[in-house]
């Protein structure tokens, strides 16, 4: 199955949830480029190498808060990702009763919008 990293950046913060076959591994990292590092490090060991590869993807909740260090890094890595816009994270929030401060409301707003052409969707 594929595997979902969701990040959730704030202006001083990077918050990430990584899916396992268990659930969901999630961490905070200080928003600075050694942050972003950290945070792909995090990532990298936790998911491992999953057979049906990773989907990555970024959101946040005000359009303010400051992407570049993680954006910067995955050019550098020239890692594919998609973004969650804060109003696709919010209405995932709240439609899957999670705290829209939690990486996890990322994933779901991806699962929303693109699940469906990676054979997922969340539960309705």
């Amino acid at each position: 199955m594929l595997k979902i990293i969701a990040i959730l950046v704030f202006s001083g913060s990077l918050n990430v949830a990584v899916e396992t076959d268990s659930g969901w591994a999630e961490k905070s990292f200080a928003n600075t480029a050694k942050g972003a590092e950290e945070l792909v490090g995090f990532a990298e060991e936790v998911v491992g190498d999953p057979p049906d590869g990773v989907r990555v993807v970024l959101g946040a909740l005000n359009e303010d808060d400051n992407l570049e260090h993680i954006v910067t890094l995955f050019n550098a890595l020239e890692l594919k990702h998609s973004f969650a816009t804060p109003e696709e994270v919010k209405a995932a929030a709240a439609k899957h009763q999670l705290s829209a401060q939690t990486a996890i409301s990322v994933a779901k707003a991806d699962q929303e919008k693109f699940g469906a052409l990676y054979g997922r969707t969340p539960p309705k």
